[in-house]
């Protein structure tokens, strides 16, 4: 491992700090340039994506910390310290951030949609580097395997999976299919569902599934984040936001979600189809 990228005296520059600043860096440039693509005012974009980036940090730690609180105890400065006490439940941080961007773009009048896919594009290389980031300060690791790609860690002694690439070449992929399919998702006939244009959100629901079922599978190759009861409790955190995804896609492919709230009164209905004949 790589944790300290080089040291002056006493103090130590750590490799994850700085990549986790050009983890931030390289996020804000992409939205910078999906906004100003799209002809966004570029300020009150950007203090959307800031806001947003610091209640999905402060949401992912304080959950981290509630599902370790064995660990962490009530010391308040070990809660904070995130280079000798890493740790963050990023799926609650994502979820949170988008949650607080969408609300934020739903004030400001824009197509909170169209802003959630800039942002799950953005978000990718930036998860990419992150993940990098947590290889060489040696934490996120796997279970010990016997596989050739193996890598012994700090302080351990049997090669264990490097979970931490995995997830960085999860989210290369990511960003590239999402560029990609970015500008070509609007002539897909079966999400236009019968439509002459498709509308926004593709991109964030297949970010969902996607990570939700990679989330799922790389859960048998890690330690679970927390436990209750022997229960799992990330597998149940990736379903539940599998299953967001899909209903997500499907409601913004034009399609009613099979739900009370969606279903016409009878009488609506009939006139609807006497209308029609």
């Amino acid at each position: 491992m790589f944790p300290v990228l080089f040291s002056i005296g006493s103090v130590s520059f750590k490799t994850a700090s700085l990549l986790l600043f050009l983890s931030f860096f390289a996020s804000s440039f992409v939205f910078w340039r999906k906004g100003r693509e799209e002809h966004y005012d570029i300020i009150d974009l950007f203090d959307g994506f800031l806001l947003s980036a610091l209640f999905g940090l402060v949401s992912a730690r304080a959950t981290y910390i509630v599902l370790n609180i064995n660990n962490f105890g009530f010391d308040v400065l070990k809660w904070f310290d995130i280079l000798d006490n890493p740790g963050s439940n990023l799926i609650v941080g994502v979820l949170v951030a988008s949650y607080y961007l969408y609300h934020f773009a739903v004030r400001k009048k824009w197509d909170s949609f169209e802003v959630l896919d800039f942002w799950v594009t953005s978000i990718s290389p930036g998860l990419v580097i992150y993940f990098i980031g947590l290889f060489f300060e040696g934490v996120g690791y796997g279970y010990s395997t016997n596989m050739p790609w193996g890598v012994v860690f700090p302080q351990l002694i049997d090669p264990h999976h490097p979970v931490q690439l995995y997830t960085a070449l999860f989210y290369f992929v990511m960003y590239f299919y999402l560029s990609t399919v970015e500008y070509k998702y609007r002539t897909f006939s079966w999400y236009r569902y019968g439509k002459k244009t498709a509308q926004t959100g593709f991109l964030v629901s297949v970010f969902l599934i996607l990570v939700a079922v990679f989330n799922f599978l790389i859960t048998f190759l890690r330690p679970a984040t927390f436990e209750f009861h022997s229960v799992n409790v990330d597998l149940l955190i990736n379903i539940f936001v599998l299953i967001a995804g899909v209903l997500l896609l499907y409601h913004r492919s034009g399609r009613q979600l099979p739900l009370p709230i969606h279903r016409k009164p009878k009488a609506v209905r009939t006139k609807l189809e006497n209308l029609s004949e």
